[in-house]
């Protein structure tokens, strides 16, 4: 239907304006429809790509999730890992501490041993100096050695000399004693035999003594043991002498047979210098009235009187004829003789 309007009194014709709008409707709806398959294209498009994004997501999806599986699993493995190697630097940490530990005392010590070197040093040092004065002194006392050495090869030469001329001297008195020993001494073995116990007894008693010795057969007393000097009066240390005599003499004669009539010779001996005083004329009195003298002395002290003799030589029978050693010929000579 076709309308018109008059417009101020005229008339209006609407068509036109009709055919406009519709037009204008049209071209607005081919847009519109245009615009929506063009935008059903894009759409496509992009759902399309969307699609295939979405797959590619979903694998990638998937791919994460192993991925965060086989992670997980390395995170297991990496904490065992981890905790192991905790442990293990807690052991070093501790071996670190203990090394620090042994450094600490291994420089103490090295502290110690330089102190100890030094010390050592110095020590080695002072030794030197006191080996050197050792060495010194070594060299000082090798010299003197030599000389002493010297000396005493010398003194010993000459003792070694005059104890030969003892020895000779010595000799020489045993072949003068040998010449006064009786036969019948000799031809009784027997009464040997008691004399020999009478004179190992009668030393094991008397003891080691200079002045009192074996010669020979005979047992000989220095005459200064039992006299003063130039008197016949047994002293003191005489009586204390001759005790021991007597004690070994009875000891031994007690076991002597019956049949051998031994006799105990006293023999009294002077040097060669002359005597003249009150009591004696000469050296024969006093070696005679010395041998009284003991033999009565034995026989106070129990000794049998049938059994003992007296004799005096005076100067006639001298074990030494040297100046210096003329005491030796004043003694009393015991021989145990068969009468």
């Amino acid at each position: 239907m076709i309308l018109w309007k008059k417009h101020h009194g005229q008339d209006f014709n609407v068509w036109p304006c009709f055919v406009d709008a519709l037009s204008s409707l049209l071209i607005i709806i081919i847009f519109v429809i245009l615009g929506f398959f063009i935008s059903h294209v894009f759409l496509s498009g992009a759902l399309s790509d969307s699609d295939t994004s979405l797959k590619k997501l979903q694998i990638a999806f998937w791919n994460l999730q192993k991925q965060f599986a086989q992670t997980s699993s390395d995170n297991v493995n990496l904490k065992g890992a981890r905790d192991a190697l905790e442990q293990q630097m807690q052991s070093l940490l501790q071996q670190f501490n203990e090394l620090q530990c042994l450094f600490k005392k291994a420089q103490d010590s090295e502290t110690t041993l330089q102190a100890d070197n030094k010390s050592l040093q110095e020590k080695i040092e002072l030794l030197r100096a006191n080996i050197s004065a050792l060495n010194l002194m070594l060299d000082t006392e090798k010299k003197q050695a030599n000389e002493k050495e010297s000396q005493i090869k010398s003194q010993m030469e000459a003792a070694l000399a005059q104890k030969a001329t003892e020895l000779r001297a010595v000799i020489q008195e045993l072949e003068e004693l040998k010449k006064q020993i009786p036969e019948n001494i000799l031809q009784n073995p027997e009464l040997l035999k008691y004399r020999s116990d009478f004179f190992a007894l009668l030393q094991n008693v008397i003891g080691g003594r200079s002045d009192i010795r074996v010669v020979g057969d005979r047992f000989v007393f220095q005459a200064e043991v039992l006299f003063p000097q130039g008197s016949d009066k047994i002293g003191k240390q005489g009586a204390a002498v001759l005790d021991a005599f007597v004690e070994a003499l009875n000891d031994v004669t007690s076991r002597i047979p019956k049949t051998i009539n031994w006799v105990l010779i006293v023999d009294g001996h002077t040097d060669k210098i002359p005597i003249h005083n009150d009591t004696f004329d000469s050296n024969l009195e006093l070696s005679a009235f010395r041998a009284v003298s003991v033999v009565k002395y034995l026989i106070s002290k129990g000794v049998p009187p049938e059994h003992l003799a007296a004799a005096g030589f005076a100067e006639h029978f001298p074990l030494t004829k040297e100046p210096s050693k003329m005491a030796k010929n004043r003694r009393i000579e015991f021989r145990l003789d068969q009468r």
